[in-house]
Protein backbone atom coordinates (compact mmCIF):
# COMPACT_ATOMS: atom_id res chain seq x y z
CA UNK A 1 0.00 0.00 0.00
CA UNK A 2 2.73 2.53 1.01
CA UNK A 3 4.22 1.66 -2.64
CA UNK A 4 1.10 2.30 -4.40
CA UNK A 5 0.32 6.04 -1.74
CA UNK A 6 4.15 6.85 -2.71
CA UNK A 7 3.66 6.31 -6.32
CA UNK A 8 0.07 8.31 -6.81
CA UNK A 9 1.51 10.81 -4.96
CA UNK A 10 4.78 11.08 -6.84
CA UNK A 11 2.71 11.36 -10.04
CA UNK A 12 0.44 13.54 -8.62
CA UNK A 13 3.20 16.29 -7.90
CA UNK A 14 4.35 15.58 -11.13
CA UNK A 15 1.42 16.05 -12.47
CA UNK A 16 0.86 19.43 -10.93
CA UNK A 17 3.95 20.44 -11.55
CA UNK A 18 3.80 19.72 -15.15
CA UNK A 19 0.54 21.07 -15.11
CA UNK A 20 2.15 24.55 -13.66
CA UNK A 21 4.75 24.48 -16.72
CA UNK A 22 1.89 24.35 -19.61
CA UNK A 23 -0.33 26.55 -17.73
CA UNK A 24 2.85 29.11 -17.24
CA UNK A 25 3.93 28.71 -20.80
CA UNK A 26 0.36 29.35 -21.92
CA UNK A 27 0.07 31.97 -20.00
CA UNK A 28 3.48 33.64 -20.71
CA UNK A 29 2.75 33.37 -24.63
CA UNK A 30 -0.53 34.47 -24.15
CA UNK A 31 0.53 37.01 -22.28
CA UNK A 32 3.23 37.89 -24.46
CA UNK A 33 0.78 37.65 -27.76
CA UNK A 34 -1.43 40.50 -25.89
CA UNK A 35 1.53 42.25 -25.36
CA UNK A 36 2.21 42.55 -29.22
CA UNK A 37 -1.07 43.53 -30.39
CA UNK A 38 -1.43 46.19 -28.14
CA UNK A 39 2.15 47.46 -29.43
CA UNK A 40 1.04 46.81 -33.19
CA UNK A 41 -2.91 48.79 -32.56
CA UNK A 42 -0.52 51.45 -31.25
CA UNK A 43 2.51 51.33 -33.62
CA UNK A 44 -0.33 51.19 -36.52
CA UNK A 45 -1.95 54.22 -35.16
CA UNK A 46 0.47 56.64 -33.72
CA UNK A 47 3.66 55.66 -35.68
CA UNK A 48 2.81 54.31 -39.13
CA UNK A 49 1.69 57.73 -40.39
CA UNK A 50 5.10 59.42 -39.34
CA UNK A 51 6.85 56.88 -40.65
CA UNK A 52 4.81 57.22 -44.16
CA UNK A 53 5.51 60.85 -43.86
CA UNK A 54 9.22 60.21 -43.09
CA UNK A 55 9.52 58.41 -46.09
CA UNK A 56 7.86 60.61 -48.23
CA UNK A 57 10.11 63.11 -47.22
CA UNK A 58 12.62 60.59 -47.82
CA UNK A 59 11.56 60.18 -50.88
CA UNK A 60 11.16 63.77 -52.36
CA UNK A 61 14.83 64.69 -50.83
CA UNK A 62 16.21 61.89 -52.90
CA UNK A 63 14.53 63.24 -56.13
CA UNK A 64 15.16 66.71 -55.15
CA UNK A 65 19.25 65.47 -54.80
CA UNK A 66 18.82 63.98 -58.11
CA UNK A 67 17.79 67.05 -60.16
CA UNK A 68 20.51 68.96 -57.90
CA UNK A 69 22.88 66.20 -59.42
CA UNK A 70 21.76 66.35 -62.70
CA UNK A 71 21.79 70.29 -62.66
CA UNK A 72 25.77 70.31 -61.34
CA UNK A 73 26.22 67.59 -64.04
CA UNK A 74 24.53 70.19 -66.88
CA UNK A 75 26.42 72.85 -65.49
CA UNK A 76 29.70 71.05 -65.69
CA UNK A 77 28.89 70.16 -69.18
CA UNK A 78 28.47 74.26 -70.36
CA UNK A 79 31.04 75.41 -68.06
CA UNK A 80 33.49 72.79 -70.38
CA UNK A 81 31.87 74.28 -73.74
CA UNK A 82 32.66 78.01 -72.36
CA UNK A 83 36.53 76.61 -71.09
CA UNK A 84 36.92 75.35 -74.83
CA UNK A 85 35.54 78.48 -76.49
CA UNK A 86 37.62 81.19 -74.63
CA UNK A 87 40.42 79.36 -75.09
CA UNK A 88 39.35 78.85 -78.94
CA UNK A 89 39.29 82.72 -78.79
CA UNK A 90 42.36 83.48 -77.20
CA UNK A 91 44.03 81.17 -79.90
CA UNK A 92 42.53 83.01 -82.54
CA UNK A 93 43.34 86.50 -80.14
CA UNK A 94 47.05 85.47 -79.56
CA UNK A 95 47.31 84.74 -83.71
CA UNK A 96 46.35 88.01 -84.75
CA UNK A 97 48.32 89.96 -81.75
CA UNK A 98 51.08 88.25 -83.39
CA UNK A 99 50.63 89.72 -86.70
CA UNK A 100 49.36 93.33 -84.45
CA UNK A 101 53.03 92.64 -83.63
CA UNK A 102 54.46 93.32 -87.00
CA UNK A 103 51.95 95.91 -87.98
CA UNK A 104 52.75 99.80 -88.13
CA UNK A 105 51.90 101.62 -85.00
CA UNK A 106 49.32 104.16 -86.81
CA UNK A 107 46.99 100.33 -87.26
CA UNK A 108 47.87 99.32 -83.28
CA UNK A 109 46.48 102.48 -82.50
CA UNK A 110 43.12 101.99 -84.36
CA UNK A 111 42.74 98.60 -83.04
CA UNK A 112 43.12 99.84 -79.52
CA UNK A 113 40.75 102.65 -79.88
CA UNK A 114 38.28 100.07 -81.59
CA UNK A 115 39.49 97.97 -78.29
CA UNK A 116 38.26 100.81 -76.26
CA UNK A 117 35.42 101.74 -77.45
CA UNK A 118 34.63 97.84 -77.42
CA UNK A 119 35.13 97.18 -73.89
CA UNK A 120 32.97 100.17 -72.84
CA UNK A 121 30.05 99.23 -74.31
CA UNK A 122 30.25 95.17 -72.85
CA UNK A 123 31.38 97.13 -69.67
CA UNK A 124 27.83 98.83 -70.07
CA UNK A 125 25.87 95.89 -71.00
CA UNK A 126 27.22 94.33 -68.04
CA UNK A 127 28.88 91.31 -70.22
CA UNK A 128 32.86 91.93 -68.62
CA UNK A 129 33.42 93.64 -65.33
CA UNK A 130 37.02 94.84 -66.19
CA UNK A 131 39.13 95.35 -69.25
CA UNK A 132 40.54 92.41 -70.71
CA UNK A 133 43.67 92.82 -70.03
CA UNK A 134 43.40 93.72 -66.14
CA UNK A 135 40.66 90.46 -65.85
CA UNK A 136 42.28 88.05 -63.42
CA UNK A 137 41.73 84.91 -65.63
CA UNK A 138 43.37 86.43 -68.59
CA UNK A 139 46.15 86.82 -66.82
CA UNK A 140 46.35 83.32 -65.83
CA UNK A 141 45.57 81.81 -68.78
CA UNK A 142 47.64 83.53 -71.22
CA UNK A 143 49.67 86.14 -69.60
CA UNK A 144 51.63 86.88 -72.76
CA UNK A 145 48.28 88.07 -74.27
CA UNK A 146 47.38 90.19 -71.30
CA UNK A 147 51.12 91.69 -70.89
CA UNK A 148 51.02 92.70 -74.63
CA UNK A 149 47.46 94.21 -74.58
CA UNK A 150 48.30 96.31 -71.49
CA UNK A 151 51.39 97.48 -72.93
CA UNK A 152 49.98 98.75 -76.51
CA UNK A 153 47.27 99.70 -74.21
CA UNK A 154 49.71 102.20 -72.13
CA UNK A 155 51.35 103.22 -75.12
CA UNK A 156 48.39 104.84 -76.68
CA UNK A 157 47.33 106.05 -73.58
CA UNK A 158 51.04 107.67 -73.33
CA UNK A 159 50.72 109.03 -76.99
CA UNK A 160 47.22 110.28 -76.27
CA UNK A 161 48.63 112.32 -73.69
CA UNK A 162 51.74 113.74 -75.98
CA UNK A 163 49.32 114.78 -78.85
CA UNK A 164 47.10 116.44 -76.21
CA UNK A 165 49.99 118.08 -74.40
CA UNK A 166 51.32 119.27 -78.06
CA UNK A 167 47.61 120.88 -78.58
CA UNK A 168 47.63 122.76 -75.31
CA UNK A 169 50.82 124.22 -75.71
CA UNK A 170 50.73 127.34 -76.72
CA UNK A 171 52.61 128.10 -80.06
CA UNK A 172 55.27 131.12 -80.44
Amino acid sequence: MSYDYQAESTGHVIGLRRGYEQGHAAGHDDGWNDAVAQWQKQIDEKWAPLVDRLTAERNEAIRARDELLEQVRSAGQQNKKWHHACYSLLCALDSAMDVLQRAPQDLRTRVMVDYAKRVDYMHGKGWIDAMPHDNEIVKQCSRKTADQLKGWWTQVIARAKKAADRDTTPTP
